[in-house]
């Protein structure tokens, strides 16, 4: 089964971030929020992205673990997350085909069908505050080379179309790579993420809108 996989990917020309843990720091308007750790191993045919993270948003104390599994063309397969804030502990599960996703946990404990989006081929699953999807989609894009996606909000079980920017930032932030590529996003939230173009692993992922940045610790 690993053999398979390997073959698979090599003969696709797909790359992703190699087995490791990846930790991550953000802030907001210069402030720290917190610190969001991520796992990446291979099992059989799939890779998973383990996260926890912790943050500190306007004085309210959050915490969240999630797990992201991708099958061997990236696109993913299942995702659940467990979320604590000082007044509740949702929790939420995603289990995606490739035409359509099956959200519980978001609003209530229904299962809710989420459709593939019109003139997409791939779902990616991203939730905010969370990096998982945000990391896997370098690597995702890439070697799908679509220009909009259906992206999937777990805890909203909201779909909607993402969409990259082919302009790029005029500024490299300071503290980023000279070699690091960019992949621009320009909807449903304008963001950039700067990546080794190597390893397909980001480095740096800019809000503006919010003013936040997320920066790899190295």
């Amino acid at each position: 089964m690993i053999l398979s996989t390997i073959l698979l990917a090599a003969a696709s020309g797909l790359s992703f971030p190699p087995p490791g843990a990846y930790r991550y720091t953000a802030s907001m308007s210069g402030q720290s929020l917190g610190s969001w750790s991520l796992s990446v191993t291979s099992k059989a045919e799939e890779t998973e992205i383990d996260e926890t993270a912790s943050a500190n948003v306007h004085g309210m104390q959050l915490q969240a673990s999630a797990v992201l599994a991708l099958g061997p063309d990236l696109a993913p397969t299942k995702y659940n997350g467990s979320y604590r804030t000082p007044t509740q502990n949702p929790t939420v599960s995603v289990v995606l085909t490739p035409s359509s996703a099956t959200v519980v946990g978001a609003l209530n404990n229904q299962p809710q069908q989420v459709a593939l989006g019109a003139n997409t081929s791939h779902f990616v699953v991203i939730e905010p505050g969370l990096l998982a999807g945000l990391f896997a989609l370098p690597a995702q894009l890439a070697a799908w080379k679509d220009p909009s996606v259906t992206c999937i909000t777990p805890a909203t079980a909201q779909a909607q179309s993402l969409g990259t920017n082919a302009v790029s930032p005029s500024a490299r932030p300071a503290g980023v790579d000279a070699g690091d590529a960019v992949l621009s996003i320009d909807h449903p939230i304008a963001l950039t993420i700067w990546y080794d173009p190597g390893t397909f692993v980001p480095d740096e992922i800019v809000v503006p809108s919010q003013n936040a940045v997320v920066t790899r610790v190295r």
